[in-house]
């Protein structure tokens, strides 16, 4: 049975995820299919056994995993500044979001109907599915006066599609960052339980490369 710390250092890889792909699409208009499809198809398990089956297991996490140990273990915190802040705007939604039963509960509603058509659309990064996640965080999460906002290229910013997937990422993001809340993980642990995080991503990541 997986340790708690790497069930929290997982959900917390999936919030990176979401970040780095947001990062991804805004400067290059181009993003890692395979982070994109896992970070898309966790925000319909609704109702999870396991924090890896969010994920679709382990490996659905690893640019996630990837990116963390990256920013935490080789100082690459530049490198990733856009993601980092991204970050931070994704669990300050998910703090807003948990004071909102009303919006809470539209939310996970609009998700359920969307988890019974999914089988009608082609594959879950379908440009039919992204509209849908774009529309419903328009009318849930974007009703908030914080507002993340995403810096990159224009050209790509610019394209009603590519602001249709940041939003869905974001979605996604925000879904990883209320899991990891779930688990107990606070930003007090994240500045000064560096050490223990590394150790249970390093345990996550030996694992994927095993698999």
């Amino acid at each position: 049975m997986r340790h708690k710390e790497e069930d929290k250092a997982l959900a917390l890889a999936g919030l990176f995820q979401a970040a780095a792909l947001v990062q991804q699409l805004a400067r290059t208009g181009e993003v890692n299919s395979d982070g994109y499809a896992s970070v898309l198809e966790s925000i319909f398990v609704l109702d999870p056994k396991s924090v890896e089956d969010v994920y679709g297991g382990v490996k659905g996490a690893k640019l996630g995993v990837d990116t963390l140990l990256l920013v935490l273990k080789e100082k690459e915190s530049a490198r990733y500044a856009d993601a980092i802040r991204y970050a931070i705007g994704m669990l300050h939604v998910e703090k807003l979001l948990r004071r909102e039963a009303d919006i809470n509960s539209v939310l996970r509603s609009r998700l359920e109907q969307v988890t019974n058509q999914l089988q009608h659309f082609d594959g879950i990064a379908s440009q039919a599915v992204v509209s849908k996640l774009n529309d419903i965080y328009l009318d849930t999460l974007a009703k908030f006066k914080f507002r993340i906002q995403v810096n990159g290229d224009p050209s790509h910013l610019q394209r009603a599609e590519n602001a249709a997937r940041i939003r869905a990422i974001l979605l996604a993001g925000i879904r990883s960052a209320m899991l990891w809340r779930q688990l107990g993980g606070t930003r007090l642990q994240f500045a000064f339980g560096k050490r223990r995080l590394v150790k249970a991503l390093e345990s996550l990541q030996n694992e994927i490369t095993l698999s």
